[in-house]
């Protein structure tokens, strides 16, 4: 089941629920109900030029996307969180944002895509 995803990874998220489905598929709806807080928030932050709000909201969304196994993802909002708060290496901040946003447009497909069949 875990391996299905093509950036997530649901062991840790089915293992912390002791293999409840529904509670697997709550903690997917949440996180999905977040993701457009993550997707439109970094952006707006990045164009306001507001990178301590940049940084704080990288780190809030770290944590959720290393819940729902997302380790690459994670590392690349890391990332973001620490050269924001910095702020240095401003130019890297836009790929680093595209990245994520494609990253979660696909996991956010096929998470709906699991919901739905389970």
């Amino acid at each position: 089941m875990a391996n299905q995803f093509t950036y997530a990874d649901l062991t840790y998220l089915e293992s912390m629920s002791m293999g409840d489905q529904e509670m697997v598929n709550e903690m997917i709806q949440i996180f999905l109900d977040q993701i457009p807080e993550f997707t439109n928030g970094l952006k707006d932050h990045y164009d306001k030029g507001d990178y301590i709000a940049l940084g704080a909201l990288a780190h809030k969304a770290k944590s959720s996307v290393a819940v729902m196994g997302m380790d690459a993802l994670t590392v690349i909002l890391k990332d973001l969180e620490l050269k924001a708060k910095a702020s240095i290496e401003i130019d890297s901040y836009s790929n680093l944002i595209d990245t994520f946003i494609t990253q979660i447009e696909v996991t956010e497909i096929e998470m709906k895509e699991f919901i739905s069949q389970s």
